[in-house]
């Protein structure tokens, strides 16, 4: 395992709460003004707009079914395009940066109406899935940041597993979550509730609500290459 691997499995419990927050909180934020500004078509959550996809086949209703099957697709090849870039990047979560810049091209465009849906929500649909791709892992432990189902999952068995089950009614080799494994996913899923209604806020109060995850990701950035930069430190 390199020093920043080793640095990052070993970060501490506030520093990998605070990471997880910023990102879940900006999916949220990002995810309701796409939402509200394409008509109620998600940029990132593909489940619902999978969803969707099939029920707009099954109506026949057409012309929606093509704007749903074009965000899936955007989407799609936001994941390909983002795997592409992370894997030249000597640094891969400068991808994160990437993201932010794309949040500000269509912060410009979402003021003109008639491009929301052919510009915008592909725009956010490939910085979603950039942020997907860059950061998955937090201290050893697998969260994705931009749809909340599994760790909704990942937050009631952990919290089973260490506070609710009868000493005896698991195997004894069964493994006791951590602390990190209840409070890490449920903090996901908090935060981008969060993150969702300060989005839905912001959106009615200013013209350019999308500056603000721009620059939250523009510090999430420096966090992680201040402690990358401790950890080259420490391994010389």
């Amino acid at each position: 395992m390199n020093a920043t691997l080793q640095a990052s499995a070993e970060l501490s419990l506030p520093a990998l709460l605070r990471r997880i927050a910023a990102l879940s909180a900006i999916a949220g934020y990002v995810e309701v003004i796409g939402f509200m500004d394409v008509g109620g078509i998600y940029p990132g959550i593909m489940t619902g707009n999978t969803v969707q996809l099939g029920l707009t086949l099954a109506k026949a209703q057409w012309e929606r079914f093509g704007t749903i099957g074009f965000a899936v697709g955007m989407f799609f090849i936001g994941g390909i395009l983002s795997s592409l870039i992370k894997r030249h990047l000597r640094w891969p979560p400068m991808e994160l940066m990437l993201m932010a810049a794309l949040l500000l091209v269509a912060s410009a465009i979402r003021l003109y109406t008639p491009w929301r849906i052919g510009i915008e929500l592909p725009l956010l649909a490939i910085a979603m899935a950039m942020q997907g791709e860059t950061l998955s892992r937090f201290g050893g432990v697998s969260l994705q940041t931009i749809v909340v189902t599994n760790n909704m999952v990942k937050f009631s068995d952990a919290l089973v597993g260490r506070y609710l089950s009868r000493p005896g009614s698991t195997p004894s080799t069964a493994k006791i979550p951590e602390l990190k494994e209840v409070l890490m996913p449920g903090l996901a899923w908090l935060t981008y509730s969060i993150g969702a209604g300060a989005g839905a806020t912001a959106a009615s109060l200013f013209r350019l609500p999308l500056l603000v995850p721009a620059v939250m990701l523009a510090f999430l950035v420096g966090d992680l290459a201040w402690t990358r930069r401790g950890s080259t430190r420490t391994a010389s």
